[in-house]
């Protein structure tokens, strides 16, 4: 056995090298157990599990043996399994010699650490052992000495008490002072408790023991009004400072009672020793009013350390509504104040009274959210106290629910005053406005209330030196209280005082004032249901009741308003002849000349559009209002217009207007290139030319002839618009409507993203009705003009006599003179009117009309002599003056015309040498018409047999005139091609 432990260490040296293995017994047999698996001792893996085992196996096999021959074998068995096994242990010392090395030294380390230790235990022992025959030589005189000392310790602490209750007052005053309440907290307790169990024997210290718990018996009261103050004043004002602060201040850790989990106690032994709450929570190197938040931590805290925090939520769930009142107070104050100068005087306010509302509004809402997150902070840290175990609740803790239910109550009953809710609501319950179902012309027939005139006053004293020293007076004060409010010094009461804030409003009641502050509104709304967590479908009280305001109130308020508006412009005796005033106008940013009905429908169209803008929620409403707007004054123009055209049911309508309806004159109308001109129907690259206009006015002159002709209806006074102010009328109406579509379709792509589809379908098609009678105002004016024309001309040839033997007067005949003063009308009525381009489109080819009438009219006359031409030419002449200045051009068929007329002058058979010396200027029918009226004139000009022969003539060489001048044409346009 002894040969087992040298072979274990064997295989690894102080230098870590391998060495060789001895020949001798080893530790390992492998190499034998393979062969006699049944040796005990040895496991299947050739590992030896008992080594005595293997021992007296082997004594056994060498005596049972008989020569050396077994002897040996077992040997080199042996022998060989070392060397194997050595070689293993080798391998493994190689790979992790590191990790041997290092526990060796630990070993080394932890063996010398051992030795140390029992070394000084040892001399310990011994020191007790001494000390122990020393103290029983010596017990009594040690433990009167161990007496005394605590005898003179418990004086000491005493004396040390009494200097510090001696001091208490002060020091918890200036606590109190600094606003480190739970330190003066803590020491109220701890002065009471010595002075109430130590020191309750000693006499002089009554005198401190009652001033010290009045100090208690008053201090929650403080406590809880600078609560307050902080909940409802302070925390807005800390916030402004933080948000005017131009550094960067780091925001300070909150220290919440929740975490302070383990149930705490006082120390009463030693006044002035606190506990780790109260070094938590205050920190006596900073002031308390920088962090609200963790100031009213300390407060709560403190009262509870007094046993007051019930006490302080049945005061703070008592005096919200106050102090929320108070907070509308003082806020409408503070946005008065700020438009009136140190001396009383009122600013230059360019601000509309809603925009200060809104001011209002706003700065109201910042500070109801900083209430509201004061409380929600209070009572998470009541809450912290009642978790931990610290309070326990004597009645109900209110909820944040309760607070905001406070704050809509306050803010519903602001809105019902400055919404003028009580009056719009007795308004709308008796007026009806537009709507879809109610017409406007309903209202024509109702009779307007009367109102009682108000009795002026005859001396007003606001202004006096007395007012304003008052007021002035009274805004000082004002603000005085703002500031004790803030700093929680004391305030200035005084009735006056307390009415004049009451009273004071930041602007007039209004029900318009919804407008500017719904949108803000709505966001506090929103704000409000995502705090308090409610599910959709579910409502807020303050957001039921802007609803029921909107819907009930403020939507038929504003459509009595409209309607009344409407009615004052439209309920007059003839509504196409009020003129909007210019500075109207050029508000609108429009030079045309409007009517007054027009401007109104707009503002009101626009004004509902402002609305759909800032009340969204309800556009459905004012965009339904706008189409019943819309529609009624379509109705009413359309209406006026056929007051117009056709005064009297019972009466055809103006021939003008007969003729429009007429889909062919319609038509033609619309073909013509002056249409197309007037209306922009031409590409912009387009460059106007004289010849096709000249062609259209040719054109429209023969299609008005022969309309005539074929009508065979005598065009009579009565047929056509006898007062120029009707015409007028007509203008204004159509540059209105035109206008008026203009602005609708500008309306309708504001509206498109909020308007359904079938709301923007009826706008679309209302703006093309009002384009519809723009253009039918515009060919009713061209038409009536054209035929006045026309009734003048044939009055002229059915009335006047050109056969004239003796003197005539030099003056043109009285239809003429009628006509142009009519023209000279038109253009005093309708230049400042209509646009030049429409001016134009009226006036402009009235000469190719009275050109073509003229020649025309020549088959009526039954004789011209030469006084009568002159006559004709005079006449001629006046249109063409009267023309010429309305235009500013020349008139050129009117020359042509004069030149016609002049061919009278020559005998029958000169006619054709003119037409050969002159070219051909008139048609075939005009140069006929013309050689007839000279036969006429000349009764002596020859048989009638002559006559068709001079008129064969004519014809055969106007024919050939005619041709001749296409082939110039042709070969001029030749050559111009080779070129």
């Amino acid at each position: 056995m002894s040969s087992l432990k040298p072979s274990a260490g064997s295989g690894s040296s102080s230098s870590g090298k391998p060495r060789t293995p001895s020949r001798g017994w080893t530790s390992s047999t492998s190499s034998y157990s393979s062969s006699s698996p049944a040796t005990a001792g040895v496991g299947r893996a050739g590992f030896i599990r008992d080594p005595s085992g293997l021992l007296m196996s082997i004594i056994r096999t060498l005596s049972a043996s008989d020569g050396d021959h077994q002897r040996d074998v077992e040997r080199e068995r042996l022998e060989e399994a070392f060397a194997e096994t050595d070689e293993k242990l080798d391998n493994l010392i190689s790979e992790n010699y590191e990790e041997v090395a290092m526990t060796i030294k630990r070993f080394s380390r932890i063996a010398e650490q051992i030795a140390t230790s029992r070394t000084r235990v040892k001399k310990v022992r011994e020191n007790l052992q001494q000390c122990k025959s020393l103290l029983y030589c010596r017990q009594d005189e040690l433990r009167k000495l161990w007496v005394e000392g605590v005898e003179y310790k418990k004086v000491l602490f005493l004396l040390d008490q009494i200097e510090k209750v001696k001091v208490a007052p002060h020091q918890i005053d200036c606590y109190l002072k600094d606003k480190h309440y739970l330190h003066a907290t803590v020491l109220i307790n701890q002065a009471l408790s010595a002075l109430q169990n130590q020191l309750i024997s000693v006499e002089a210290f009554n005198d401190i023991r009652n001033e010290v718990m009045s100090k208690k018996l008053r201090l929650h009261e403080t406590f809880i009004n600078e609560l307050h103050q902080l909940i409802y004043f302070k925390s807005f004002a800390a916030s402004k400072r933080a948000a005017a602060s131009k550094s960067p201040v780091a925001a300070t850790k909150l220290v919440d009672l929740a975490s302070f989990t383990s149930l705490l106690e006082e120390n009463s032994e030693e006044i002035g020793v606190f506990d780790q709450v109260v070094k938590a929570l205050e920190d006596n190197s900073k002031p308390a009013d920088d962090d609200p938040k963790q100031l009213m931590t300390v407060l709560v805290e403190s009262l509870n350390r007094i046993g007051r925090v019930g006490d302080m939520l049945e005061h703070t769930k008592a005096r919200m509504d106050r102090h929320i009142s108070m907070i509308v107070s003082h806020s409408t104050v503070e946005v008065t104040d700020q438009y009136f100068n140190t001396d009383g005087t009122a600013k230059t306010d360019d601000t509309d009274g809603s925009q200060r509302l809104l001011q209002l509004l706003n700065t109201l809402f910042s500070k109801f959210k900083l209430v509201a997150e004061a409380h929600a902070h209070v009572l998470a840290q009541v809450n912290g106290l009642v978790t931990t175990g610290r309070l326990q609740p004597s009645g109900t803790i209110y909820e944040m629910e309760t607070v905001w239910a406070k704050i809509q109550t306050v803010l519903q009953v602001l809105l019902n005053e400055y919404l003028d809710a009580d009056n719009v609501q007795v308004a709308a319950q008796q007026q009806v406005g537009f709507s879809e179902h109610a017409s406007l012309s309903s209202h024509f027939t109702r009779k307007r209330a009367q109102h009682r005139p108000q009795a002026a006053k005859l001396f007003r004293f606001d202004r006096s030196s007395h007012a304003i020293s008052m007021n002035n007076y009274l805004r000082e004060q004002r603000a005085q209280l703002r500031h004790s409010a803030l700093t929680g010094g004391e305030a200035p009461t005084s009735p006056m005082l307390e009415h004049a804030m009451s009273t004071q409003k930041v602007c007039q009641p209004n029900a318009r004032n919804i407008t500017a502050i719904f949108a803000p509104l709505k966001l506090f709304i929103a704000d409000i249901e995502q705090v308090l967590g409610y599910k959709q479908g579910r409502r807020c009280s303050l957001h039921e009741f802007i609803t029921d305001y909107i819907q009930d109130n403020f939507i038929r308020h504003i459509q009595y308003v409209l309607k009344k508006e409407f009615d004052n412009a439209m309920k007059v005796t003839d509504p196409l002849k009020i003129i909007a005033d210019p500075s109207v106008c050029k508000h609108l940013g429009t030079s045309k000349t409007l009517l007054h009905g027009v401007t109104v429908a707009d503002q009101c169209l626009w004004y509902l559009y402002d609305l759909t803008c800032s009340l969204d929620s309800y556009h459905d409403h004012f965009l339904t209002m706008a189409c019943s707007l819309t529609q009624e004054y379509k109705e009413i123009s359309v209406q006026s217009f056929r007051g117009i055209v056709q005064p009297d049911p019972e009466h055809s309508r103006l021939m003008s207007a007969d003729w429009i309806m007429q889909s062919e004159v319609n038509e033609q109308l619309r073909k013509l290139e002056s249409w197309r001109v007037v209306n922009g129907l031409l590409p912009s690259s387009t460059k106007l030319d004289e010849k096709p206009l000249e062609n259209s006015y040719n054109n429209e002159a023969k299609f008005f002839i022969h309309k005539i002709e074929e009508s065979s209806l005598e065009i009579g006074r009565h047929l056509l618009l006898d007062d120029i102010g009707d015409l007028r009328a007509i203008a204004c109406l159509h540059e209105s409507v035109e206008w008026m579509s203009v602005r609708l379709n500008e309306f309708i792509k504001k509206i498109r993203h909020q308007a359904c589809a079938d709301t923007t379908a009826l706008l679309t098609r209302l703006a093309d009705d009002y384009q519809r009678l723009s253009e039918e105002c515009l060919m009713t004016m061209h038409v009536e003009v054209r035929l006045n024309c026309c009734q003048r001309i044939k009055a002229m040839f059915r009335e006047s006599n050109f056969d004239i033997r003796g003197a005539d007067s030099l003056e043109p005949d009285l239809p003429i003179r009628a006509l142009t003063a009519d023209l000279k009308k038109v253009q005093e009525h309708l230049s400042d009117v209509l646009e030049s381009s429409k001016f134009k489109y009226i006036t402009e080819g009235v000469g190719h009309l009275v050109a073509a009438l003229l020649i025309d009219g020549a088959r009526h006359v039954m004789r011209m002599s030469v006084s009568g031409i002159k006559k004709m030419c005079r006449n001629v002449f006046s249109l063409q003056q009267c023309l010429t200045n309305i235009t500013l051009s020349r008139e050129a068929p009117l020359d042509m015309t004069r030149q016609y007329y002049e061919l009278m002058y020559l005998a029958p058979d000169d006619i054709q040498p003119h037409v050969v010396e002159h070219g051909v200027k008139f048609n075939e029918t005009d140069y006929v018409e013309a050689l007839r009226l000279i036969h006429r004139s000349k009764p002596g000009a020859g048989h009638p047999n002559a006559q068709s022969a001079r008129v064969q003539r004519l014809r055969s060489i106007v024919s050939e005139q005619l041709e001749k001048k296409v082939r110039q044409e042709e070969l001029c346009s030749l050559d111009d091609v080779e070129v």
